[in-house]
């Protein structure tokens, strides 16, 4: 019976299903049904386990709440887990185990502590065992200064299975055994070394540091990482650093013969390909549906006429092979704006574009020209003048912003048409005369996308 309460109560507190469940906060938790007794048996522990010291919650990742409940012993009942401080005590943070014992009341099972300010972070992984999970915990000993500490808790104690400084980490299945392996990252010992990935794999039940990789030369700081899928259906971890004051460069890390290997690094430069425009807004992601990660690399396109914007860059996404090779897949222009346009692969050629911003109207437009404007400075033998040969690049294309309040009235000028639309914005299209490029209302429409989560919106 005390099975099926707690498996109502885990329903009722964990909608999400993920294995990091949780409480919102104790007060949440006197929202519940009364009739439970393993509920009103928990509310007495916690508080009894608390004592003088004071409820805090992680501060960062997925799990952030002050009570959690988890499985981790892999009995397929999940235990309670809340978080403590007490500055008097000589371990001021403290994680406790709450597990249901025969008669179905809550009694404390486990107890990590730790020193520093604050509980960073906490998962809740299958690291080592495929039966229940490891509990990885990043201790903020002090504004700068974060550990990271990997334990197994066996028949109720706490069991230290990795140990490490890091700047940050990523859990991923890369050997594709069903258990996930860390991945940390790392700057090097001095300005010169640069970055460095850190691989760590369960080894006789703890995490062993089995390889470490450089990243490219010159990436200052990691901007986002996450695992996906190389096109030959390898699993890969793709980074991305900041490079030099404008641009941003990927990474491609998966285990070779000598563990983890950097397939992007191009041997003699030290550095990935893959580089593109901070401004463009995107990282490595699977554009296309296809389950495969694809990589941006950027393409200048200049500016002509009166732009707000003096370069524009088109992104070339590339699909890698775990040996290194690539294939571009397709190629895409992102506004800033919250949207994108897939660039037909008819678009050969030379281009431009320019960009026009109206505060007042709450207009933005975009607008894409066949050729460039040319400024060639041509010296002839005993001539001292430059000479100066122009073309006039052709426009075909405009997408439009609209958000103004008479976006309604501003979207059927000229040859207007609407692509998608919410109750703020208008997006409209207009084609003009002088190049054909293939496009037509419908077409345009399907290869127009707006950035994942950041409209609501309707045909």
């Amino acid at each position: 019976m005390a099975r099926k309460i707690l498996g109502l109560m885990a329903l009722l507190l964990c909608l999400t299903g993920l294995s990091g469940c949780v409480f919102s906060s104790v007060e949440e938790m006197y929202a519940l049904p009364k009739s439970s007794e393993a509920y009103v048996n928990l509310q007495a522990k916690i508080n009894m386990e608390k004592g003088n010291a004071e409820y805090i919650a992680p501060l960062s990742g997925e799990n952030r709440q002050t009570i959690q409940l988890v499985d981790v012993d892999g009995d397929g009942i999940q235990e309670a887990v809340a978080f403590f401080r007490d500055a008097q005590a000589e371990a001021p943070l403290q994680i406790v185990f709450f597990r249901q014992d025969e008669e179905g009341e809550y009694q404390p099972w486990a107890r990590i502590e730790g020193v520093g300010t604050e509980i960073e972070s906490i998962d809740y992984l299958e690291l080592c065992e495929p039966a229940g999970c490891e509990i990885l915990v990043s201790w903020q000993v002090n504004a700068s200064v974060r550990d990271l500490v990997g334990y197994a808790v066996k028949d109720g104690q706490p069991v230290e299975i990795l140990r490490t400084s890091y700047d940050g980490y990523l859990a991923a299945d890369l050997d594709q055994d069903g258990l996930k392996e860390l991945v940390l990252a790392q700057p090097g010992g001095d300005a010169q070394a640069g970055w460095e990935v850190d691989y760590y794999d369960g080894i006789q039940g703890r995490m062993e540091l089995l390889s470490a990789t450089p990243l490219s030369q010159g990436a200052a700081e990691i901007n986002t990482w996450t695992a996906g899928m190389l096109a030959d259906g390898v699993p890969a971890l793709f980074v991305t650093s900041t490079f030099g004051e404008e641009d941003l460069i990927t990474d491609i890390f998966c285990l070779g013969e000598q563990g983890l290997e950097n397939i992007s690094l191009h041997e003699r430069a030290e550095q990935s390909q893959d580089v593109y425009h901070y401004y463009a807004g995107v990282h490595p992601a699977d554009m296309n549906g296809d389950g495969v990660t694809e990589v941006p690399v950027a393409q200048s396109v200049p500016a002509y006429g009166t732009s707000t914007a003096g370069e524009f860059w088109w992104l070339h996404w590339m699909a890698y092979q775990s040996d290194g090779t690539s294939a571009q897949v397709l190629t895409t222009y992102h506004s800033g704006d919250g949207w994108y346009l897939e660039i037909p692969d008819t678009w050969t050629g030379a281009f431009s574009m320019c960009r026009q911003e109206n505060s007042a109207t709450g207009v933005r437009n975009v607008l894409f020209a066949q050729g460039v404007e040319l400024a060639e400075e041509e010296e002839d033998e005993g001539e001292d003048e430059d000479n100066l040969t122009n073309a006039q690049p052709t426009p075909f294309l405009a997408i439009s912003t609209l958000m103004g309040a008479d976006r309604g009235e501003l979207a059927q000028l000229g040859n207007r048409f609407t692509l998608v639309s919410d109750s703020t914005t208008i997006f409209a299209g207009e084609f003009f005369d002088g190049w054909d490029c293939g496009l037509d209302e419908d077409t345009l429409r399907q290869r127009f996308h707006l950035n994942a989560g950041t409209w609501s919106y309707s045909h």
